[in-house]
């Protein structure tokens, strides 16, 4: 897509012509609107709130953006706080008086690009910050968005929504299409190309000829992205319940390489099976670190099982080694903290004990994760039955014993061996 034209104005659609209504916007986002705009600003309702309102979907998050500085946000809303290095903006929090749950509300400036010339170079050299927060106009804010269908705007005059880029078209086809160049889009920030992958499986949606193009000659910039950064990234998509099928996608691209390591690239297969249990049996929103233990657990469990074996398995003190071997460069990859590898290892040892026919109930139940690595058998034993059939009926009537687990959410232990009875 060609860049915008300031002259060109946007299309604007009214109220009786589209499907987002204010019941379905979250009220403090609302309040946060009516406020802005009763003090004279802009404000409204952008990315993928917009985007998941007109697909009739319940947003995750309500982000608002406006004309207000960061600085005049804050002295409207007592209850804000300014953030970020790259980009300011504030948050404002509010807490239920119920639940007494906190809700953090994004408002970010409108912003526009820096254009760098001879006067300002020197400027820019010195203080690097400043090229992310120069203030623009909503005409020029949507030009710095990622996706089409992610840069439509809802305002509270006429309650209307306002598209500057086709986005609405993109949304009705099904497509997900880079803004701007899509060569210099990903070259500028590659994370774009998981994002982009993630709409494809969590939407539905089909890849735009020159974004796909642009995906496939780019991926290799995605391992200069920090590690810290990658992590913050997939952990976000992993609350999105796309993880595997995005490792399906990526295979197809030729991505995946540029996305995990090697031991993870060989054995993908089964780990996307297990992605997929991990998917349909645990809430993906609320507990991060759980979702990464699992999904970190499922990317080297089946390296593992191929290097260990199942029957008879290797000693214990071989597969914490084997395991800490395969870590590494997920560690590396990721920015695995110390505190998750351990997780990790001690849930896959935990997994091996049960295959060796360790049948001591009360001590394993005692062990941190007992409940997780007894759900990682459950699903390789559906996977493996004839080495490990006799040791998966055993561990199904025990469960059917036992009373409903209350730590891990979701993990119904009774049903955890429901393959033994097909």
């Amino acid at each position: 897509m060609t860049a915008l034209d300031p002259s060109s104005p946007p299309l604007i659609i009214p109220r009786p012509e589209h499907a987002i209504s204010r019941k379905k916007i979250d009220r403090n986002a609302l309040k946060i609107m009516y406020r802005l705009k009763d003090h004279g600003f802009l404000a409204y309702l952008v990315g993928g709130a917009v985007r998941d309102l007109l697909l009739g979907r319940q947003p995750a998050d309500f982000d608002i953006a406006t004309d207000a500085t960061p600085q005049q946000i804050k002295r409207l809303f007592r209850n804000s706080r300014i953030i970020g290095r790259r980009f300011r903006l504030a948050h404002i929090f509010f807490t239920d008086r119920i639940t007494g749950i906190q809700q953090i509300i994004e408002v970010a400036t409108f912003r526009k690009e820096f254009t760098l010339t001879e006067g300002n170079q020197e400027l820019a050299a010195a203080k690097p910050t400043i090229v992310n927060n120069i203030y623009g106009t909503p005409a020029e804010d949507v030009q710095r968005r990622d996706f089409t269908i992610n840069a439509l705007f809802y305002a509270l005059d006429g309650f209307s929504v306002i598209d500057y880029l086709d986005g609405l078209a993109d949304l009705r086809d099904g497509i997900v299409r880079v803004i701007g160049d899509p060569y210099e889009r990903l070259v500028e920030d590659p994370v774009r190309i998981l994002r982009a992958m993630e709409f494809v499986c969590r939407l539905g949606f089909s890849l735009e000829e020159k974004t796909r193009a642009a995906m496939l000659f780019c991926a290799p910039r995605l391992a200069e992205v920090p590690a810290s950064r990658m992590r913050e990234e997939l952990r976000g998509l992993y609350s999105k319940g796309t993880t595997s099928a995005m490792l399906e996608l990526a295979t197809q691209l030729n991505l995946l390489n540029f996305w995990l390591p090697e031991p993870v690239q060989t054995t993908w297969a089964e780990a996307k099976k297990l992605l997929e249990a991990i998917e349909g049996t645990f809430p993906l929103e609320g507990d991060d670190q759980l979702l990464e233990t699992l999904v970190t657990t499922s990317f080297i469990l089946p390296e593992l099982i191929n290097r260990c074996h199942l029957t008879p398995p290797a000693p214990l003190h071989e597969v914490a080694e084997t395991c800490e071997q395969l870590l590494q460069p997920l560690a590396g990859n990721l920015q695995l903290p110390r505190f998750q590898r351990h997780r990790v290892k001690e849930l896959i040892v935990g997994f091996f004990r049960l295959c060796s026919g360790d049948k001591r109930t009360k001590r394993l139940q005692k062990r941190a994760d007992f409940h997780l690595s007894l759900f990682f058998f459950s699903q390789v034993s559906d996977l493996h039955r004839q080495e490990l059939g006799n040791i998966a009926e055993f561990w199904h009537k025990q469960v059917r014993r036992w009373p409903p687990q209350k730590k891990y959410p979701g993990l119904e232990l009774a049903a955890l061996f429901q393959h033994l009875k097909r």
